[in-house]
């Protein structure tokens, strides 16, 4: 059963996770919407449901990249990915969410 309240877009970000300060892992996400996200496998870390950690998001673009902190619970754990869900939602989280869910990949799409 689908538990989401938001829908997700299928996207590659870089992703830094920390938790208590120390970087447990970087890697890729898989998707995100504004409720939460999925980061890949390559993310397999010692962290178990229920865990608090900060995702850091590193939107990268020709003049320079943007990073955006923001506060996650652990929802799921499996062999395909971590997924998690956003806390502390506040008007900055939701324009962080809202560049996040806006950036292109390789700007294929950028207007002129």
């Amino acid at each position: 059963m689908e538990k989401r309240w938001s829908e997700r877009k299928e996207l590659s970000v870089g992703v830094d996770i920390y938790q208590q300060g120390e970087l447990l892992a970087s890697c890729l996400s898989k998707d995100i919407g504004l409720g939460g996200a999925f980061l890949g496998t390559d993310c397999l870390l010692g962290v178990s449901e229920e865990s608090d950690v900060e995702l850091i998001f590193s939107l990268a673009s020709t003049e320079d990249s943007t990073r955006h902190k923001i506060h996650a619970r652990v929802t799921r754990v499996s062999d395909t990915g971590v997924g998690f869900k956003f806390c502390d939602f506040d008007t900055g989280v939701f324009r962080s969410l809202q560049e996040i869910m806006s950036y292109k990949e390789g700007s294929k799409d950028t207007a002129h």
